[in-house]
């Protein structure tokens, strides 16, 4: 049995798909960010027996070993050392930023036992097959024309296919093409705003929706992260004011802000304490640090929504 996979894909659910699917009827499943952790960790979890000797799966998200021109030495030896010798009962899953096959780590990696799996590159038939098991599973029906009707509005971005489908579905199971023309938004203008209160307000069903979006429009994650840094700013900015004791006067005043924007902000700062929109503005820091270090944009940006 191979136990050894690197798994690379631009899609949240086909990733979480695999994965699932990898580690069917495993209960011990750990997952390990390797933007936070090291090699070392990952093996030591690896590692540890059981008492029963159940079997089990370390994920490890953020995997650059597999990619890139950076050759990680040392921690390529620790890793390979304790891979000649896994435990059966253990699956190791790196979810990989970059798969190279040429690259003498991965090539180490499948000639002990490995699987590459590449999730970017299926082909539409596989795309379409994925989509009717997903429809399947959700008790949704939808003929083929239906389907194809989304991919014009949407483009060939599973994802954002899919979380329409389960939009849509919310008001009706058998989705029909008048579904799609009254309840797919995405013929609308500029969402980036809309996007950036949708999170600050913590409507994240709708802000997914709209990220998705305007990532099928080619909009770059950097700027995203540069327009919620922005905003969690100045709520932190108004929000430590208030606590300090100024009025909305001297708020303006001090910061040159229109009242308007003061009144939402006030509005918007009730739901976070200063701890935090402190927090979130480090967060984001951290993420745009990742992805300029060769983490994967997407995933990275993705996850940090998900822990807000």
């Amino acid at each position: 049995m191979k136990n050894i996979y690197l798994l690379k894909s631009d899609s949240y659910f086909l990733l979480n798909n695999k994965i699932d699917e990898l580690t069917k009827d495993i209960e011990d499943v750990q997952k390990i960010d390797l933007d936070e952790a090291l090699i070392t960790d990952v093996i030591n979890d690896a590692s540890y027996y059981s008492l029963f000797n159940d079997k089990k799966a370390i994920i490890a998200t953020n995997t650059k070993y597999f990619g890139g021109k950076f050759l990680y030495e040392e921690d390529m030896e620790v890793l390979f050392n304790y891979l000649s010798n896994i435990d059966e009962n253990t699956i190791l899953i790196f979810v990989c930023n970059e798969i190279t096959k040429s690259k003498d780590s991965t090539s180490k990696v499948l000639s002990l036992g490995g699987q590459i799996i590449d999730l970017t590159k299926l082909s539409e038939e596989e795309l379409n097959a994925f989509i009717n098991s997903f429809i399947d599973k959700n008790n949704i029906k939808m003929d083929k024309k239906d389907i194809d009707e989304l991919y014009k509005r949407v483009g060939y971005n599973l994802d954002l296919l899919l979380n329409e489908i389960l939009k849509i579905s919310i008001v009706s199971k058998n989705i029909t093409n008048e579904d799609i023309l009254k309840y797919s938004s995405y013929n609308e203008e500029d969402v980036t705003f809309d996007f950036s209160n949708a999170i600050i307000a913590k409507d994240f069903k709708n802000a997914f929706d709209l990220l998705d979006k305007l990532l099928n429009k080619g909009a770059e994650v950097n700027v995203l992260v540069g327009l919620l840094a922005s905003a969690y700013t100045t709520l932190y900015t108004i929000k430590s004011m208030l606590q300090d004791g100024l009025s909305d006067d001297q708020i303006i005043e001090l910061t040159g802000f229109k009242s308007g924007r003061v009144y939402i902000n006030k509005k918007n700062s009730r739901i976070y304490t200063i701890e935090e929109l402190r927090d979130i503005i480090i967060e984001l820091c951290l993420v745009d640090k990742k992805i300029k270090t060769g983490s994967n944009p997407v995933y990275t940006f993705k996850e940090f929504l998900l822990n807000i």
